[in-house]
């Protein structure tokens, strides 16, 4: 009998295997879907948060609430002041904790909770804007909501069809992309999410300190910046954020940053030059590069060493004269012949196991204006290159 007992429950245990498996790649599609669902609102709803000056407040009951928990949590951590609150005690006495400006994420995947739907014209008359989550387009609170994001799943996974189970992943997976798409827009740094947890030791709190080498000390670094002579740059992941979008045309765009362009054009003030050898063509990349004072422009490259080499013999300069700015493995090649090998945080793992300096900043983020002030910091022309609009500040006041 203990045979037949054993067999019995490995082939149950074997059963609820394959079962689990199946739960797990029917959640993942249902995600899948509620991913293509996405649309403009998603958007309307990140920038909501990032120009909130208030904070944002998530509710919801049930299941919804236990979710809305956990989503207030993330953002909090990864640099939006947020906090759940149950529906019942904003009923009693803690709207009192809303502020004009503020958010309020709310959760309900019927749309129809009446405790959630009873606090909207309340808060709205506190000056509030209502995100909200609901598993039903159609449904009251999505109506009511300035900003609704749908969770809708074509079912539960569950086997009765009842219990709250991809509507509440699909809930929490939303909660996940607005956070983190909202630190990706804040230039979070994981300097910052280490500052937000108090136990992280100092020696974890850079994401790429595994990956990369040793910082090397400000005055290693300094050395090193201060005979450059010429910043090479790439464009994608570098000046822009390695995002590629196409046109129905085939027409390619990209985006740079303001800060960028303008320390380039001070660094080339203070005498140093400023070249781009990219591997892609570009019409927006070669406008950009004679508006920022780019004197040398090299596209559609795949040997990047050859063009590093052609470069500086034209140029007549060093190769310990030259800093280049990579992010991809096809950027190492000329890196490792530089004074100055420069990568952006997300660069390829091996990419930054060889750059002398990573920067704080990502691509497309300010990274390359980073760069630029810290090559003239170490030539001493920081200074006087900022004295003018210091002196103009004096001047208007």
């Amino acid at each position: 009998m203990s045979d037949q007992k054993n067999k019995q429950e490995k082939s149950s245990l074997a059963a609820c295997l394959a079962l689990a498996r199946a739960i797990l790649a029917q959640e993942a599609d249902e995600l899948h879907t509620v991913a293509s669902r996405l649309d403009h609102q998603f958007s309307d709803a990140i920038s909501l948060i990032l120009r909130s000056k208030g904070r944002v407040l998530v509710t919801g009951m049930g299941k919804s609430g236990h979710v809305g928990g956990k989503i207030a949590s993330t953002l909090a951590s990864t640099g939006t002041p947020a906090f759940f609150v149950h529906p019942h005690d904003m009923r009693h006495g803690d709207l009192g904790m809303v502020c004009q400006g503020d958010i309020v994420l709310a959760l309900s995947n019927s749309g129809e909770s009446h405790e959630v739907l009873d606090l909207v014209l309340p808060l709205k008359n506190l000056g509030a804007r209502i995100l909200a989550i609901t598993g039903k387009d159609s449904s009251s609170l999505a109506k009511a909501a300035d900003i609704h994001l749908s969770a809708q799943v074509d079912k539960e996974i569950c086997p009765l069809g009842l219990a709250p189970t991809s509507s509440t992943t699909a809930a929490l997976a939303i909660g996940d992309a607005l956070a983190l798409c909202v630190l990706d827009q804040r230039d979070f740094s994981a300097e910052a999410l280490a500052n937000l947890h108090a136990n992280v030791p100092l020696s974890a709190r850079r994401t790429n300190s595994i990956q990369a080498r040793p910082a090397l000390a400000l005055s290693e670094l300094s050395a090193r910046l201060k005979p450059i002579k010429l910043l090479i740059l790439d464009v994608d992941g570098v000046m822009t954020d390695g995002g590629l979008s196409l046109g129905d045309d085939g027409q390619e765009y990209k985006t740079f940053h303001a800060h960028d362009g303008l320390g380039m054009k001070l660094l080339k003030a203070s005498g140093v030059e400023l070249a781009i050898i990219t591997g892609r063509h570009s019409d927006a990349v070669k406008t950009r590069a004679q508006k920022t004072g780019v004197a040398h422009f090299y596209q559609g490259v795949e040997d990047k060493l050859w063009a590093f080499q052609d470069l500086i013999k034209a140029s007549g300069l060093r190769p310990e004269q030259c800093a280049f700015m990579g992010d991809d493995v096809v950027d190492l090649p000329p890196m490792l012949q530089c004074g100055a090998a420069l990568a952006v945080p997300d660069a390829a793992a091996l990419v930054l196991r060889h750059a002398h300096y990573v920067t704080n900043k990502k691509g497309g983020h300010g990274a390359v204006r980073e760069v630029c002030e810290l090559i003239m910091q170490a030539q001493g022309s920081f200074d006087g290159q900022m004295a003018p609009f210091l002196t103009q500040s004096k001047l208007a006041n």
